[in-house]
């Protein structure tokens, strides 16, 4: 799943949720004023036609009225959040909180492994409804349709609700450790522990993975044993069914799901608001990008088609390495940890080549900004 700080592009300058709440009050005082009318012993048409008309600017100068409010309190809002010293302290506090997760999730991991998913319960709920909000307010939250948050639903059943399946054990083991903890290259994830929306991402493309780690491994890491590797408990076609077949089938269920939800359901909705963004689109938001020309290899017009069959082969694909995996605590503890290291690396690439010149700029701009309005200040109190 793309991460992303872009704001909302509609051209009032209002999100979705505040556009059908002026919507929704505007529509009862219209529907108010339109009976009244219906109502008046007026029996000239023209007169009605007048007076409806007359309602009607009534209601625009009302949504008018609405509409600079709410921008009035926004910038405040905006003004507020955005003073240099708020932003530093936030970002502390964000910074401090990151690392301590990290530290009390491995704390959790090597000496309560059955603790996990007590753990990732109790993570995920906060960072899933804070994430909501945000992308709702981004228009980016057609991205929490995606296959990872479809994951997490399927982990917190498995935990939770059959606890015992060994099956839907080893489809979730193949799920949480392939497609989902891959995604962190894919999507280049990073470590970047001021940032709730790209901790968030990593949490929910990494955690799983611990979570499943923690039930193989448990009884393992309890009693210090850590054999090379076990010895495979069926045959290979056993294990081409549990660990590549089984979790397929929950990967179609999805991408149907998704589909019906995005092609038919949602359609006219995201043809009239393009500013919605999914997965297809961030894809192809710059027709000279690497990622827009490979979809549009069969034609523009099979770019739906051609992202499906892609997406649903690299899935396929991912899969092939966890029966290994399933079998070596080694082999599953290297591979965990390359994927940190990955993160951890495009962690420090962006802060020193990106975030280090942008929060330097953006501070000093907001300082001086703030010494030229403390002087106005002075100089019209003198």
């Amino acid at each position: 799943m793309a991460e992303s700080n872009q704001q909302p592009t509609d051209n009032t300058g209002l999100t979705d949720f505040e556009e059908d709440t002026l919507a929704f009050f505007d529509a009862i005082y219209f529907e108010e004023l339109a009976s009244a009318a219906v109502s008046a012993p007026i029996q000239e048409d023209d007169n009605k036609k007048r007076l409806l008309r007359h309602i009607k600017g009534h209601v625009d100068a009302r949504q008018k009225k609405l509409r600079e409010t709410i921008r009035r309190r926004r910038q405040k809002l905006l003004q507020l959040v955005s003073h240099p010293t708020i932003i530093m302290t936030r970002d502390k506090f964000s910074f401090v909180l990151g690392v301590l997760l990290i530290m009390i999730i491995e704390f959790v991991l090597l000496v309560h492994p059955a603790q996990m998913g007590q753990l990732y319960t109790a993570l995920l709920l906060p960072l899933m409804m804070a994430r909501y909000i945000i992308y709702r307010a981004d228009l980016y939250h057609y991205f929490m349709y995606d296959f990872c948050y479809y994951a997490q639903i399927m982990q917190l059943i498995q935990m939770h609700k059959y606890p015992d399946d060994i099956r839907l054990a080893k489809a979730m083991f193949s799920i949480a450790n392939g497609p989902l903890v891959l995604a962190v290259a894919m999507w280049r994830n990073s470590l970047v522990f001021h940032s709730l929306d790209k901790m968030t991402s990593i949490f929910i493309h990494i955690l799983p993975a611990l979570v499943m780690f923690s039930q193989r491994w448990q009884d393992h890491i309890s009693k210090k044993k850590f054999p090379l590797f076990e010895d495979m408990d069926g045959t290979v076609v056993t294990a081409l069914v549990d660990f590549w077949w089984n979790p397929f089938l929950y990967y179609v269920i999805w991408q149907t799901l998704y589909l019906i939800k995005t092609e038919i359901v949602s359609k006219k909705k995201l043809e009239y608001n393009t500013s919605i963004m999914t997965s297809l689109r961030w894809m192809l938001r710059k027709k000279t990008s690497a990622s827009y020309k490979f979809l549009s290899r069969f034609g523009e017009h099979n770019q739906l088609p051609t992202f499906v069959c892609i997406q649903a082969a690299y899935t396929l694909a991912t899969f092939l390495l966890c029966p290994l995996l399933w079998h070596s605590i080694w082999l599953h503890s290297i591979y965990i940890s390359v994927i940190f290291m990955i993160a951890l690396a495009n962690g420090a690439s962006y802060y020193f080549h990106v975030f280090a010149k942008q929060y330097v700029k953006e501070v000093g701009k907001l300082v001086v900004e703030e010494k030229n309005d403390n002087a106005a200040n002075s100089s019209k109190s003198h």
